[in-house]
């Protein structure tokens, strides 16, 4: 090969690395691009079905679905108004709160919210180790698992 050769060679190589945007480019781009928002739309989560999870609390009586996080007052609005002649049980099962670190549960949030000196917004304190049950044995037996001195209910305290 003559020199001339290979210098229209590399001239040649450099020009369609560096310029491109042929159609042949601008398709496989195209390509890439509809492949990833194909598969961010199938392996996305929507709205709609978060919302749904998120709906686990229901009313015994009219079956009415309620947010996890709608607050104890909401409810109680929500017996007052409709079921009126009915107990907050009744309609709902209560939520009980373990601290650990009082070694202490409560039966109801905002009971928890009052003793603590806290409310709804601020949440429980991060160093009480608060964790919510669906029953009352649920929460005894988380206190008595995580603190190492209580082998027992009899050395919980439960306030309503």
């Amino acid at each position: 090969r003559s020199r001339h050769q290979l210098l229209q060679q590399l001239n040649s190589n450099r020009q369609t690395e560096t310029m491109g945007g042929g159609n042949a480019q601008k398709t496989a781009i195209a390509r890439e691009r509809n492949q990833a928002r194909a598969a961010a739309a199938a392996g996305g989560k929507s709205a709609l079905e978060q919302n749904a999870k998120a709906m686990s609390l229901q009313c015994k009586i009219c079956k009415q679905a309620f947010m996890c996080t709608q607050s104890e007052g909401d409810l109680m609005n929500h017996v007052s108004s409709k079921h009126s002649k009915n107990k907050f049980e009744d309609c709902f099962d209560p939520v009980y709160v373990a601290a650990p670190n009082l070694a202490t549960v409560y039966k109801g949030r905002q009971t928890a919210y009052t003793a603590m000196g806290t409310d709804a917004k601020k949440g429980y304190p991060k160093d009480s180790g608060c964790e919510e049950f669906g029953s009352k044995e649920e929460a005894f037996q988380h206190i008595i698992d995580t603190v190492s001195y209580i082998n027992d209910a009899e050395g919980i305290t439960y306030e309503e």
